[in-house]
């Protein structure tokens, strides 16, 4: 009988909750229904921004787990960057809103870019080679996935590949030093090139390579010298088996997840706020609801703007209550960041969003991969981030729920799964 077995290295694993621990998630599930056999390898203690104990039910009853501490220099970080008790995002920056001027915090920075490569993670791989190389001993698998950031665990798998010549597919859901906040890290002339000489291995010794958006592929591509597979994020339609509407007795506009400075959309609160003014009739209805974690300068504009008094925060609430506000709502808002990578962000939430058969307002560039998605989907608009925002136009567009049942069916999780099916045969 063929070897059904597959290792998935992955750092964010239920319990843990947030964006990073969907996709593999429920493409190990999908896998599993497919007739393979997933063993996850991830941390005992890792660093998890929210917890979501919901998630440990969606795990395959077939999925095997295996656990091992990681060592992390974020108590370290946190005393240096004035952070004590407070959770770090990934990629291990400094937390938005917060002040980088003593000597202490840029240390931290410094140490981060050129010594931490390459991300807080490093520590893990030394121990988790020796570990997975005595279990791959005893057990070999068809194939090893290791899914970054953090970027350490294709680190992982790169030795485990080179050690057992396993065939390894390594899976980008965000680039390494094509990242957007990467050139703001303080690295000398040796951390670059330590980090674009071991991303240069990565891209080299990978069986396969995996990106999320058009534009990911185009620019690895350039780098790698091949061209990556494109296997994007999606939905997975469980979460929405038993998807009702109900009714919205306000114009509610909802915005799930966190929203950097750099995804804070200054244009459509400025607009919405001069249109608010404008229509007393639409204020009195007006709600926005705002659930996840927000940048000082979200608050401070919807304040400016006089939309604060219509405005309900939220922080993190569980993945099964973020697919239940969904179905109560208006108009969905959708910012992407307005960085130099743009093009190719493709948030995980586009999906759930189109999944939920609600009208979409994004901020975004025209041309980038997640327009060319939302234009092929009903009920959908897309704005670039400086352009004021024609509510009058919007909100009629709103009386009526758009169809998007089987256009979305390339973006079923359980579809996808089919890719890596066939890239991992």
């Amino acid at each position: 009988m063929a070897n059904k077995k597959i290792l998935i290295i992955t750092y964010y694993w239920p319990p843990s909750g947030g964006t990073g621990v969907q996709r593999w998630l429920h493409f190990s599930r999908y896998l599993e229904e497919l007739g393979w056999e997933p063993i996850i390898y991830t941390p005992a203690n890792p660093e998890a921004p929210v917890q979501d104990e919901a998630l440990l039910k969606l795990i395959g009853p077939k999925t095997k787990i295996r656990k091992q501490p990681i060592w992390e220099p974020t108590q370290l970080y946190k005393n240096l960057s004035g952070q004590k008790g407070k959770q770090l995002h990934t990629g291990f920056l400094t937390q938005e809103g917060q002040k980088t001027s003593s000597w202490l915090q840029r240390l931290a920075m410094w140490l981060r870019a050129n010594i931490f490569i390459p991300d807080a993670k490093m520590a893990w791989i030394r121990p988790s080679v020796r570990f997975l190389t005595k279990e791959l001993q005893k057990q070999p698998v068809a194939a090893i996935i290791s899914t970054g950031p953090p970027h350490s665990l294709h680190l992982i798998a790169r030795q485990l590949k080179r050690r057992t010549g396993t065939k390894w597919l390594a899976d980008f859901r965000d680039p390494w030093t094509q990242i957007d906040w990467f050139e703001q890290l303080p690295l000398s002339r040796l951390g670059l090139r330590q980090h674009q000489k071991l991303e240069a291995s990565i891209f080299k010794e990978a069986d396969e390579l995996i990106v999320v958006s058009r534009d990911m592929q185009t620019q690895m591509h350039k780098l790698a010298g091949r061209l990556p597979k494109l296997i994007s994020n999606g939905f997975a339609p469980e979460d929405f088996s038993c998807f009702e509407h109900k009714p919205d007795p306000n114009f509610t506009i909802l915005h799930t997840g966190s929203i950097n400075k750099d995804r804070n959309p200054s244009a459509v609160w400025q607009s919405l706020g001069a249109y608010t003014k404008a229509h007393p009739d639409f204020a009195a209805k007006l709600r926005i609801r705002l659930i996840g974690a927000l940048d000082a300068s979200v608050k401070q504009d919807l304040q400016a703007e006089g939309l604060l008094p219509y405005t309900d925060f939220q922080d993190f609430i569980p993945h099964e209550h973020v697919i239940e506000a969904l179905s109560c709502c208006s108009l969905l808002l959708l910012p992407l960041n307005n960085v130099k990578s743009q093009k190719g962000i493709v948030t995980g939430k586009l999906f759930e969003y189109l999944a939920s058969q609600q009208p979409i307002l994004a901020i975004g560039p025209a041309d980038g991969d997640a327009a060319a998605i939302l234009a092929t989907q009903a009920g959908t608009q897309i704005i670039d981030f400086d352009t004021p925002v024609p509510w009058a136009q919007i909100i009629a567009s709103c009386k009526d729920k758009p169809q998007r049942t089987a256009s979305l069916l390339p973006y079923s999780r359980k579809e996808l799964a089919n890719q890596f099916a066939a890239l991992i045969q």
